[in-house]
């Protein structure tokens, strides 16, 4: 049997694991959900692929600690070193009533981080495992690192897998594919900040106009911030979150505005940094109200390096052996390749499922390309893998 036959025929199986995994819930803040399936997830690969080592690493985070990062390595000393990424969280918190896996008929599935990217992490697997077992002589060593928080930015184990990466030639990560199943070319940047609007308390029947409403400011920023997306396209602000008020009777003293912003360039992040101060100083010249500001840009833009571009054409050449074109474009989301790619290691991020709906209650996969993308990855590997042989062989002529 081929590898290519092999991962067809393992269709049923991939299947079942990314239910099984998408029924175990791992949102962000999840912490025993996480453990869990980080368990479930560390014994499949151990099983699978026999690594030299894997471990659980528990990492601190300042207001949320426990966070699991599952690191495996195969070949450490082999000639060309791959790193290999991906998340084990979702945005689903037990709390959220999207929990069941659901086949929606023909070739699609429902469930809750099926997409993203639990189908990813079986497609990594997969891949390998077939690579493992196939391809001889194997001049291809690995590391895999899956972490627990990139749903939530990365804030405790973005420093690890930037050091886990290093001394690897390049890294795949397994976040899902386009909608029009193309590779992502570049990523839009992305940060998220809290602004505490503050203001007076006074009773609202008796000396109301002693108050000050927190909510009238934090009204005037959401405004504020259609106004800055509609003067530059390439960022965009999205007030996602509020707080105000803790009685009808009570004029407010506080109010909270938590907001995500994408960026395209270092310049757009200096832009709306400028550009919230300018709006927190004219609050601060004009009114009784003060305001405070937390947060900071998690993931810097992604461009389409000449790195990149390479990694692109590997993936189209793997394509073209299966007869499948793989095509890439630019995307506004971001994730934890861009943060590798901002320490210099270059990366593919979404060699993951084809499906949709990410991050609501109708997210879904095709099921039929989770054996497809374990394919391409797995030709990418042969591909990398005769390459390096070619190289050694040139060497010691």
């Amino acid at each position: 049997m081929t590898a290519l036959a092999y991962l067809q025929s393992q269709r049923e199986r991939m299947i079942e694991t990314a239910c099984r995994w998408s029924s175990r819930n791992s949102g962000s803040r999840n912490r025993v959900g996480l453990a869990d399936l980080g368990e479930m997830i560390l014994d499949a690969f151990v099983d699978f692929l026999d690594p030299d080592t894997a471990e659980t690493r528990w990492l601190e985070a300042t207001a949320d600690p426990g966070v699991p990062l599952l690191v495996l390595q195969k070949r450490p000393a082999a000639p060309c070193r791959v790193f290999l990424f991906g998340h084990l969280d979702t945005v689903f918190g037990p709390e959220h009533p999207f929990q069941t896996v659901t086949p929606l008929g023909g070739d699609r599935i429902r469930g809750p981080g099926l997409c993203d990217m639990k189908g990813g992490l079986v497609i990594m697997l997969h891949g390998l495992a077939a690579y493992e077992r196939f391809v001889e002589p194997k001049r291809v060593g690995w590391t895999v690192a899956i972490n627990a928080d990139e749903e939530i930015g990365s804030p405790a184990s973005s420093g690890e897998l930037v050091q886990a990466a290093r001394n690897h030639h390049f890294a795949f990560g397994f976040e899902p594919a386009l909608a029009s199943g193309a590779l992502a070319s570049q990523r839009r940047g992305s940060g998220t900040f809290l602004l505490r609007f503050h203001g007076r308390a006074a009773h609202s029947g008796r000396n109301p106009r002693d108050g000050r409403n927190a909510l009238v400011p934090l009204a005037r920023f959401v405004l504020h911030c259609e106004e800055l997306n509609a003067g530059r396209d390439t960022i965009f602000l999205n007030p996602a979150e509020v707080t105000g008020g803790v009685a009808t009777n009570m004029v407010p003293d506080l109010a909270t505005c938590r907001i995500n912003v994408r960026t395209s360039s270092a310049e757009d992040e200096r832009w709306v940094h400028d550009a919230l101060h300018a709006f927190i100083a004219s609050i601060h010249n004009t009114s009784d109200y003060r305001v405070e500001l937390e947060g900071r840009f998690t993931a810097p833009p992604k461009a389409a390096t000449p790195e990149t571009l390479k990694l692109i054409e590997l993936a189209r050449q793997a394509g073209h052996d299966l007869g499948v074109e793989i095509g890439a474009e630019p995307t506004g989301g971001t994730c934890d390749g861009n943060r590798l790619a901002a320490a210099g290691i270059p990366n593919l991020d979404n060699l993951g499922v084809r499906g949709g709906n990410l991050h609501s209650a109708e997210e879904f996969i095709y099921a039929s390309s989770l054996p497809e993308r374990a394919q391409l990855l797995f030709t990418m590997l042969r591909r990398i893998n005769e390459a390096a042989d070619t190289a050694g062989k040139a060497a010691t002529a």
